[in-house]
């Protein structure tokens, strides 16, 4: 719903307030609006192209079009999502733009200030805005300066100042009014509509209405027809942001016909989307997935399977939001088979999500496999943040699955705990490694809503910070309760001492079964029984005093020495050896083994059979330090 909305609240020719495709409108040059229309199936043949051409502009030394080509090479970045790659292209371009053309300095500007925005670089953008506003006025330039006013108000409003914002446009507004009848060109109808759009981005559709009829009377006195589409489906929109459909319906229709004469494709697939949201408004869910249908056909008739593929994805949408999650299943699926066709690997993410979005409310799994393989496909084209956002999607469905077990009275799923915490766990991973705070959050609450499903603790909750951690306490049996499905802890067997060390005999009479008791450590001792050995005096002492010997630090061992030769129970007469492991252990964890195994030999060979160890390397940690991960001591053996 949420991309559906955003493009039909947006015409095809501008990019959102935010950031994203620069669209075709005003483009003369073929090259460059064979870029942009190839950008809306294909960003990645889109990339290719706008290169060539921006190769084939430095070899005539055309600044000109080189200009156009890195303002089409910033959207497609931004329509791939690198903010930072198309904020370096826009800003060559407004550098490389000459001052004698003010269009392409508005063009190449408001290209920074849309990869700005995406970006989150606010200062860049109001920057660059401010200093091309300077020199529209001093060089007089009217349409210019209104440019970069109405600029300034998208900046304003990206800041959250919208009392700046809306002030701001109406002085772009009263310089548009000023314009002489030689100066409400083309390029002047362009400006109105991206201010009509800014109004209604800023909840003003009335003034969005005025505006926009302004520039539509500037096109028609013009001729261009191409731009009185564009001016009625900005009109509509308009009288959509009012929720008054049956007006935009009209409007809508007629700039279909007139796109439909130009047998421009594009602009027939924006002004076919507008014409559905106007559909929907009005509640005629049939109508709209017809003519989500009719953007389809005009892509089959023309041959273009990616453009098919991108209007079925629409009908999927439109299926979506009038609840037939059936149809926009097979849609979403039509849609995957053509991209794998055409090799368009964006386009098999977006068909992917369709189908995780048509099946997550499906028992049937199809939401989780299309889930994990848009994993997979990030996984292999190396583009990790993707990935990150498709890992965090699926244990998003594996979450909303065991939810739906618990809402038929049972248990949450080991396996699917198991699979989203895995989930969960490598997408905070990567979000970590990129410094995203915002995604480690997303991940984290996804933890702690799986914990929350196995009656976990609150408190326990509240208290986990490290996904990794929560899936190692998870298989370790930690959170094992009779109210979820949750690993149980292993069963430590009761051992004799012989089946654990061997003695000297048995291991000359090859009768011993070595257990691996120390499985991953690589020190071994062997030792005799007291039996075979000539030992004079076996008896024990009548009494015990407490010995102490200390390999660490007296801060910790010497109190503790006091409070046990003061305690009652060393008057018991019963031997005992406490082996207390300093807080630095995991510094020395070889030699820690080492003495333990050591300690025990002595404990064998003077008959004492009762051993404790106490944990003192238990310190508190920065849990956000991910450097190296952090070791504690514990009794293993």
């Amino acid at each position: 719903q949420a991309i559906l909305a955003d493009t039909q609240q947006r015409p095809w020719w501008a990019p959102p307030v935010r950031g994203g495709a620069m669209g075709t409108h005003g483009e003369s040059d073929p090259e460059v609006k064979a870029v942009l229309n190839v950008l809306q199936t294909d960003p990645d043949e889109a990339l290719q192209k706008a290169l060539e051409v921006i190769r084939a502009a430095q070899g005539r030394g055309d600044k000109a079009l080189e200009v156009r080509a890195r303002v089409a090479l910033c959207a497609v970045k931004l329509q791939q999502g690198d903010a930072r790659g198309a904020l370096e292209e826009a800003r060559v371009a407004l550098a490389a733009a000459p001052e004698s053309s003010p269009e392409l300095r508005c063009r190449a500007l408001r290209s920074v200030v849309a990869a700005s925005l995406q970006d989150g670089a606010l200062d860049v953008a109001m920057r660059e805005v401010t200093a091309a506003l300077q020199q529209f006025q001093g060089r007089n330039d009217l349409c210019g300066e209104a440019n970069a006013l109405e600029l300034q108000a998208e900046v304003s409003a990206a800041r959250e100042d919208y009392d700046v914002a809306l002030e701001t446009a109406a002085r772009a507004r009263s310089i548009f009014e000023k314009l002489g009848a030689q100066d409400r060109d083309q390029w002047a109808g362009y400006s109105l509509l991206k201010l009509a759009e800014f109004y209604i981005s800023a909840w003003k559709p009335l003034d969005a209405l005025k505006v926009s009829e302004e520039a539509l009377a500037i096109f028609r006195a013009k001729g261009d027809k191409l731009g009185e589409g564009a001016a009625l489906q900005t009109v509509a929109n308009s009288h959509l942001a009012e929720q008054n459909g049956d007006a935009a319906l009209a409007e809508v229709e007629e700039a279909l016909s007139i796109f439909k004469s130009l047998d421009d494709r594009v602009a027939q697939t924006a002004a076919l989307r507008t014409k559905i949201n106007a559909l929907l408004v009005t509640k005629k869910h049939t109508e709209a997935r017809g003519a989500s249908g009719e953007v389809a056909a005009i892509f089959k008739t023309a041959g273009d399977a990616k453009g098919e593929a991108s209007a079925l994805l629409l009908v999927a949408e439109v299926c979506l939001q009038t609840l037939h999650s059936r149809e926009a299943l097979t849609a979403a699926r039509e849609a995957l088979e053509l991209f794998k066709g055409a090799g368009s690997r964006a386009g098999q993410a977006a068909a992917l999500t369709a189908i995780t979005a048509a099946a997550y409310d499906d028992e049937s799994g199809q939401a989780v496999e299309a889930a994990q393989e848009k994993v997979a496909l990030f996984k292999d084209s190396g583009e990790w943040y993707q990935e990150a956002d498709s890992l965090l999607a699926l244990a998003n469905v594996l979450v909303s699955r065991i939810g739906k077990k618990i809402a038929r009275c049972k248990l949450a799923s080991s396996d699917d705990t198991l699979a989203a915490l895995r989930a969960a766990k490598d997408a905070h991973l990567k979000f970590s490694s990129s410094g995203n705070p915002a995604g480690m959050e997303s991940a984290m609450q996804v933890v702690s809503q799986i914990l929350l499903y196995n009656n976990v603790s609150a408190d326990v909750i509240d208290a986990v910070r490290d996904p990794e951690e929560v899936l190692q306490d998870v298989m370790s049996g930690k959170y094992s309760d009779p109210r979820n499905a949750l690993p149980k802890p292993d069963v430590v067997r009761s051992t004799k001492l012989d089946e654990i060390i061997p003695s000297s005999k048995q291991l000359d009479r090859n009768k011993f079964a070595w257990n691996q008791p120390l499985n991953g450590y690589s020190y071994t001792m062997i030792w005799q029984p007291t039996k075979d050995r000539q030992v004079r005096n076996r008896k024990p002492r009548g009494s015990y005093d407490i010995l102490t010997l200390a390999s660490g630090a007296k801060t910790t061992s010497t109190p503790a020495l006091l409070q046990a030769r003061s305690h009652d129970a060393s008057e018991r007469n019963d031997p005992l050896v406490v082996y207390m492991l300093s807080s630095d252990c995991k510094e020395n964890y070889a030699s820690t083994i080492m003495s333990v195994v050591q300690t025990m030999g002595a404990m064998i060979t003077a008959r004492v059979p009762r051993l404790v160890f106490v944990q003192f390397d238990e310190p508190h940690y920065d849990w956000t330090d991910t450097s190296a991960r952090h070791c504690n001591m514990y009794p293993v053996i």
